[in-house]
């Protein structure tokens, strides 16, 4: 059935069917996962693909597999194709974000990756402003990709995320430095980490919402900081990225504090790999998004849990005015009028309930 919010803005041509295996292939819809939905004309993947790549591009990005890293030289020997022929559609699919690149092996070569589409394609995508402009549908499609695959499974996600969605990092002058403040959630850890290969980006989600006018008011240009690789791949295909430094870097996570903003890095790729800290208005952003529509905070939080401490409480009202997730409301009953806390039950995660077998 056609999204009438997301209609096909094609549908006089002829059915592609290279896009239509490839959207199969890399989509984490439930429904198509499972072969109880088949990739029409009308579903979300096959419209977003279509404007991203040819028959041809399809075909070549099947033969990598997802998310499997692939040289050149691997490239040529999985399509038989001529190898400068392959290196130049290659740059083609990067730059229309298709698939991505990097050099994370031990002989440093270049080597290409399909990703899936959220976090991958359709963000990438959405920050090529001249294929943005050239088709607005894809503003609708990332909307699309960041919410229906997870409609179903988000009250299973556990603590963590299990590498789902984005991981919120914490202000870091907000973390007291003791023995369990773990590295991996401070800001500095990453920067350190990816010295030196920074570059500021613009926000895809911010240039979603504006194609379909649910934006903001934020300039969407240069919030999204990429690391390592990315900060190359971001640069070199179009994407709007510039080189920055780490006190830039900085600056733009100052900016982004004053302004309520919230820290997210990728959560893809294990415990010791990021791509980009993101800078998130609780307003437009998916992932802070997806969390608030199916009340899953697991799908995007931080290792730290901010309190309230009841003793020093006068109900003024500048947590709920200052957190940008809307995580506290006036009216909360947190003590009772002798002083002593009120506890509320509490229901446990379906990840935490065993299942007994009948």
């Amino acid at each position: 059935m056609a999204d009438p919010l997301f209609p096909n803005p094609h549908p006089e041509e002829p059915f592609r069917e290279p896009v239509a295996k490839l959207a199969k292939m890399i989509t984490d819809r439930i429904p198509i996962v499972l072969g109880l939905e088949k990739i029409t004309k009308d579903s979300p993947e096959y419209i977003g693909l279509c404007a991203i790549c040819t028959d041809e591009m399809a075909e070549i990005a099947m033969k990598m597999g997802k998310r499997k890293p692939r040289t050149l030289e691997d490239m040529v020997k999985l399509t038989g194709r001529d190898k400068a022929y392959l290196e130049d559609i290659l740059q083609k699919m990067s730059v229309n974000g298709l698939i991505e690149y990097n050099w994370e092996n031990p002989q440093h070569e270049k080597q290409y990756v399909l990703p899936m589409f959220v976090p991958g394609s359709a963000e990438f995508a959405n920050m090529n402003a001249d294929l943005l402009e050239e088709h607005p549908e894809m503003g609708r499609f990332f909307e699309r990709m960041s919410r229906l695959p997870l409609e179903k499974v988000t009250p299973m996600v556990p603590p963590g995320g299990a590498g789902i969605g984005m991981h919120v990092i914490p202000v870091e002058k907000a973390i007291e430095m003791e023995n369990q403040s773990v590295s991996v959630e401070h800001i500095s850890h990453w920067l350190d980490k990816y010295d030196g290969k920074y570059a500021a980006s613009p926000c895809s989600c911010r240039r979603s919402r504006k194609t379909f006018e649910e934006g903001c008011g934020d300039d969407p240009e240069g919030w999204c900081i990429a690391v390592g690789d990315m900060a190359d791949y971001v640069v070199e295909t179009n994407k709007g990225g510039r080189y920055i430094t780490r006190e830039e870097a900085l600056d733009i996570m100052k900016v982004a504090e004053e302004n309520g903003f919230v820290h997210q890095i990728t959560n893809i790729d294990g415990e010791d790999k990021i791509f980009a800290i993101c800078n998130c208005n609780v307003n437009v952003c998916y992932a802070l998004r997806t969390s608030q529509l199916f009340n899953t905070p697991n799908m995007s939080r931080s290792a730290y849990v901010a309190h309230v401490k009841t003793e020093n409480c006068v109900a003024c009202g500048r947590c709920v005015e200052y957190c940008p997730a809307g995580a506290v409301k006036l009216g909360q009953k947190l003590c009772k009028k002798d002083g002593s806390e009120v506890a509320y039950p509490k229901q446990p995660l379906p990840s935490e309930v065993k299942w007994l077998m009948i």
